[in-house]
C-alpha cells in the first residue's frame, strides 16, 4: 500500500474530527431552523366577509340575469350555492303561477247522461271509440274526447270531431304551482355557466336565462 496515500487519509480525518468535535463553539455558526417574524398559521373553517360581486358595488360594467323557473326549491338552492361560491351576488325569488296540465277535448254538457250516451253511440259509426261521459264537476254530462299534453294534437282532435258534425271544443286545464327564479350579477362578458350547472343538478329542468336591468 502507498504510505503517502495512507498519511493523506489520516490527515483529512484529523481535520474533520477537529472541525466537528474539538473546534470552539463560537467558530461553528448556528443555522436557525425558522425565519424570524413569520406569523403562526391558524386554521379557520370559513373566511369571514368573502367578496361577492354585485353590480351595485362593481367599479366596471356588469351583466345581470334572472334564470328559471325551477320547479324544485332544492334544485334552485343548489344552483344558488354554486353561483354564490363562484363569487357572485345571487337572490332567489318564489313565484306562484298557473301551470298548464293538459288540454281537454270535449262536447259540452247535455241535459242528462242518457242523452250524452246516445251521442257516444252515434259517434261509434265514425270509429270514435274513446269518448266517455264526465260524471261530476263543472263538466258533468259532457263528453270527454281525450286529454292531450300537446296543443296541436288537441286542436286536431277537435277539428276532426267537428268535421263529423259534433260540437267539439277544447279547453286548457291549469293548476297553481310555485316556481323559483334566481337573480344574479356578473362582470360584463363573463358568461358564467349557470345554465350548465342547472342541467347538471336537475336534468329535467328546462330553465331560461333572461337579461334584466342591473340595480344601480
Amino acid at each position: 500500500m502507498n504510505y503517502a496515500l495512507v498519511l493523506l487519509i489520516v490527515l483529512n480525518l484529523s481535520v474533520l474530527a477537529w472541525n466537528v468535535l474539538l473546534a470552539p463553539a463560537h467558530n461553528r455558526p448556528e443555522i436557525p431552523l425558522t425565519l424570524p417574524n413569520i406569523p403562526e398559521l391558524v386554521r379557520v373553517d370559513k373566511v369571514p366577509g368573502e367578496a361577492v360581486y354585485s353590480s351595485q358595488l362593481a367599479p366596471s360594467q356588469s351583466s345581470c340575469f334572472t334564470i328559471g323557473p325551477y320547479a324544485s326549491q332544492q334544485a334552485a338552492l343548489l344552483v344558488q350555492e354554486k353561483i354564490n361560491n363562484y363569487g357572485l351576488a345571487v337572490k332567489m325569488r318564489a313565484i306562484r303561477s298557473m301551470e298548464t296540465l293538459n288540454f281537454l277535448v270535449y262536447i259540452p254538457a247535455f241535459a242528462s247522461a242518457t242523452e250524452a250516451q246516445k251521442v257516444i253511440e252515434d259517434m261509434k259509426r265514425f270509429k270514435v271509440t274513446d269518448a266517455v261521459i264526465i260524471n261530476e264537476g263543472a263538466y258533468q254530462n259532457a263528453i270527454s274526447l281525450g286529454l292531450f299534453t300537446n296543443l296541436t294534437l288537441a286542436k286536431r282532435q277537435t277539428e276532426y270531431v267537428r268535421y263529423l258534425g259534433y260540437d267539439a271544443r277544447f279547453t286548457e286545464q291549469k293548476a297553481a304551482r310555485e316556481v323559483f327564479w334566481l337573480d344574479y350579477d356578473e362582470p360584463l362578458g363573463s358568461n358564467t355557466p349557470v345554465p350548465a350547472w342547472s342541467k347538471a343538478i336537475d336534468a329535467s329542468t328546462n330553465v331560461q336565462k333572461i337579461p334584466r336591468a342591473c340595480q344601480s
